[in-house]
């Protein structure tokens, strides 16, 4: 199974070590536009139907994962966010995490889809 990672686990991020032992397949981005935040230390992803900010496609990278470590990112995203499968512009279909609300505090949007730190 794929992973796409857009944030702390993208390599070089602080939680990147928790892909331990995946694949790196590509950098690619997202066929379809979401919204992406920056809440700061991360970032989130919105699905628009949630939201009526400015969307775009989103960056990442994209793992082959295990079982074992898809539980792993599970427990890592928590109760903040949900993942379904989304449609990459190399023609791979990957997991992807998404933020479960609008977060009440402060944030400002990634335009380009691209979390950077």
């Amino acid at each position: 199974m794929h992973i796409f990672v857009y944030g702390t686990l993208k390599k070089g991020n602080s939680k990147h070590q928790l892909l331990n032992g995946s694949k790196y397949l590509c950098t690619t981005r997202t066929t379809e536009k979401y919204t992406m935040i920056d809440l700061g230390r991360f970032p989130g992803v919105l699905k628009d139907e949630k939201t009526s900010l400015s969307s775009s496609s989103i960056y990442g990278e994209v793992y082959e994962i295990t079982p074992q470590t898809l539980e792993i990112l599970d427990h890592y995203e928590g109760e903040w966010y949900f993942r379904e499968e989304v449609d990459l512009e190399t023609g791979i279909k990957s997991l992807m995490y998404f933020l479960k609300n609008v977060p009440t505090v402060n944030y400002e949007i990634i335009p380009n889809g691209n979390w950077t730190k």
